[in-house]
């Protein structure tokens, strides 16, 4: 039973921090940092505006963390954008955060056509890179990634490596995009002065472009079984599109990293991937999230998408696990009042099962050698979908209680899975007139 960061509110994320945890706290008004073990670090007081409910998510872009609550009196939805603070800059380098600093929010409040219910919503941001270093006072950058930038959008440089304490390093600013050339990265920006710190090679830069809000009432405003999907710029708050379906209804956690954005949904984990030109499902995980009734289904509060190590990190308060001795399942309550620790699923499939089917399914003794046997061969992986591009390597022996002879051949002795996984085969048995019992294993190269 995965007993780690032991956290008393359904929230977390990363932070600025590597190795640390961060979840908002709100019976004490603040966000607290935690070690992956539960071991407290820090907490900052939150300023400038209060949690007026649990939040239900935390995301963190790289500079800012966002925050999703219900409104009071149920009268809709807000997200919130925070920021440690105070942090360096150029004319304040080496100051020392100390509180958790509300910057903007978006309020989603009922109306007549629609009513406004989430327990999940992302970030739609991006991790870019200085590309080469420069200096304090230029007005044109160059970054390793600047297809998804656009004239206007504001860029947050830094922390800043360059330099030694007390000059540049650890330093942050913002820019506002002037122009951009998405083919060599080159970006110009209008800002008095230019650059006000000096920068290196692989230093950090964010961009966030907009907010995906699963609203589990439909375009009618009705709790109907289909949700809707709801992407808004930020900071203009435009509704650039929505999307309607079952598949974004009772959505409990979400995240974006690189180009996808993730969710779960009942005891799946689905995937929608931007990069491609249509919305369709990339993936449908089945994810470990049945109680051991396998009935009652264990909600996910929050989730991190740990694409860089292939994994989720989801937040729960229960988890089922299986005895290797047995095979019996149990489902263990995490215990109050931290009752609440991530577990981990890989985002990579494995195979975890290579069955075979055989037609005919039944042989005459002695099977005469000009009969065939069909083999069918199916490859599926942890979430028992199939495994595509897998080479199947069939062999044949003498069983230890068969009488002598030789075996048969296959034709072919190996082939590659296609999209149902499916690898397919011939086997021609050999003239041995005895009786024979042969082993046929199937084999991944």
């Amino acid at each position: 039973m995965p007993i780690n960061v032991q956290l008393p509110d359904a929230n977390f994320s990363t932070g600025p921090e590597v190795g640390f945890f961060y979840s908002c706290d709100f019976d004490n008004q603040r966000l607290v940092r935690v070690q992956a073990d539960g071991t407290f670090a820090e907490g900052l007081p939150v300023a400038r505006s209060t949690f007026r409910n649990p939040v239900k998510e935390l995301h963190f872009d790289g500079t800012f963390f966002w925050t999703l609550e219900d409104l009071p009196s149920s009268l809709g939805v807000v997200i919130k954008r925070w920021r440690i603070s105070p942090f360096p800059t150029a004319i304040f380098p080496g100051v020392t955060p100390f509180e958790f600093r509300w910057q903007d929010e978006v309020t989603l409040i009922n109306g007549p056509n629609m009513r406004w219910s989430a327990d999940a919503f992302a970030i739609e941001h991006y991790h870019l890179k200085f590309d080469g270093s420069f200096l304090q006072g230029v007005s044109a950058i160059k970054v390793d990634d600047a297809s998804r930038i656009s004239p206007g959008d504001k860029l947050y440089l830094g922390p800043s490596g360059f330099g030694v304490t007390g000059t540049f390093v650890g330093n942050q600013e913002e820019i506002t995009v002037l122009s951009v050339n998405s083919t060599t990265g080159d970006v110009t920006f209008s800002k008095g002065g230019g650059l006000e710190n000096s920068f290196l090679s692989d230093d950090p830069i964010t961009l966030h472009k907009s907010i995906y809000l699963f609203n589990d009432n439909s375009f009618g405003g009705e709790d109907d079984g289909d949700g809707n999907l709801v992407n808004f710029d930020y900071p203009s708050r435009q509704q650039l599109f929505t999307d309607n379906g079952a598949k974004y209804a009772s959505v409990t956690a979400a995240d974006f990293s690189g180009d996808i954005l993730s969710w779960v949904r009942a005891f799946q984990i689905v995937e929608i991937d931007f990069s491609t030109p249509s919305l369709d499902l990339s993936v449908s995980q089945e994810s470990n999230l049945v109680e051991d009734d396998l009935g009652t289904l264990i909600e996910v509060f929050d989730m991190i998408s740990d694409f860089d190590n292939d994994q989720y990190l989801k937040l729960q308060d229960r988890e089922t696990t299986e005895s290797l001795a047995t095979g019996a399942l149990t489902t263990e309550v995490f215990p109050s009042p931290r009752k609440y620790n991530f577990q981990v699923q890989p985002t990579d499939s494995f195979v975890n099962s290579v069955a075979m089917e055989f037609s005919p399914n039944r042989f005459v003794k002695p099977l005469p050698s000009a009969d065939k046997i069909f083999i069918t061969t199916h490859v599926r992986d942890q979430f028992n979908f199939p495994v595509l591009n897998e080479t199947v390597d069939w062999s044949a022996d003498i069983n230890v209680a068969s009488d002598p002879g030789s075996v048969g051949t296959f034709n072919p002795a190996s082939a590659v899975t296609n999209a149902p996984g499916i690898a397919e085969t011939v086997y021609t048995p050999s003239a041995t007139p005895n009786d024979m019992i042969i082993d046929i294993t199937a084999d991944l190269a």
